[in-house]
């Protein structure tokens, strides 16, 4: 199958090195672009660019709980950033990285968070807690140092 076959169009001028796209359910997606150090949300019906938010500093995955799920969750959005380890202070062997959380739920995304994690962030996935809790499948793992 050809390329122009199979496409439906695309985002003009949508960021620098676009990496990760998750969805809320209400006709929109989210693009991470690593190299612009932004989240970007377009329409996915005009393909247009609706809203953009900076991260610290290049963000590589990006979680919408439920957002790659035919019944996204569309409050949150966390960014993961990479090349980040100059942001917190070294408090361990393991330097932090740093992720964000935003507010998804309006016309424009809004930073709510800003916070370290441990580990090269990568793909994760959320749900509501309901979700997992009403379904019998909670179960608690002790960490062990």
């Amino acid at each position: 199958m050809k390329y122009e076959a199979a496409l439906y169009g695309e985002v003009k001028k949508p960021g620098l090195g676009p990496l990760h796209t998750e969805f809320d359910g209400k006709g929109n997606a989210y693009t991470s672009m690593f190299v612009s150090s932004e989240v970007v949300k377009w329409n996915i019906k005009d393909l247009k660019v609706l809203d953009r938010a900076p991260t610290y500093y290049s963000v590589g995955h990006i979680c919408i709980p439920g957002g790659n799920t035919r019944k996204p969750s569309p409050k949150y959005l966390i960014a993961y950033n990479k090349i980040t380890k100059d942001r917190y202070l070294p408090t361990g062997p393991e330097l932090a990285q740093s992720a964000q959380l935003y507010d998804i739920s309006g016309d424009k995304m809004q930073m709510i968070f800003d916070f370290p994690t441990i580990g090269e962030p990568h793909y994760a996935q959320a749900a509501p807690a309901d979700l997992i809790r009403n379904n019998g499948q909670l179960k608690i793992y002790k960490l062990k140092k």
